[in-house]
């Protein structure tokens, strides 16, 4: 039997200086108060060490918390540079930069132009006839 980390012999001589001093009546009750004692104290610890590791919890989620903050935080106040980077002075929202809306809109004349003076060519050698 191991109790506290002893062995018999060690709570036989236990018992013996008990026995000796405090009488074979007495004992008994010694051994009962000793036992209550030690629960006592068993569910003290017990007690001790759940408060801890509910303090360490405690203390682990509000450092995740803490550190989910500081993430959204780096990232809101990086977007606005994000943004500017992203985003070239010669480009539209859809996409198309300036350059190219203006070559399309030149194209786009062109064509206009070209129809235009088809049909003037056309009302032209109309009047000829």
């Amino acid at each position: 039997m191991v109790v506290l980390d002893l062995g018999w012999q060690e709570l036989f001589l236990i018992t013996l200086v008990g026995l000796l001093v405090v009488g074979p009546k007495q004992l008994p009750g010694l051994v009962r108060s000793s036992t209550a004692w030690i629960r006592k104290t068993k569910l003290s610890v017990s007690n001790f060490q759940s408060s801890l590791e509910e303090i360490a919890r405690e203390a682990e989620l509000e450092e995740v918390k803490n550190q989910t903050k500081k993430i959204i935080f780096d990232e809101v106040s990086s977007l606005p540079s994000d943004l500017e980077e992203n985003t070239e002075p010669d480009q539209c929202v859809d996409g198309w930069s300036r350059r190219g809306i203006s070559e399309k809109n030149s194209k786009d004349n062109k064509k206009t132009n070209t129809v235009k003076t088809t049909k003037s060519n056309l009302k032209n050698r109309k009047a000829k006839i």
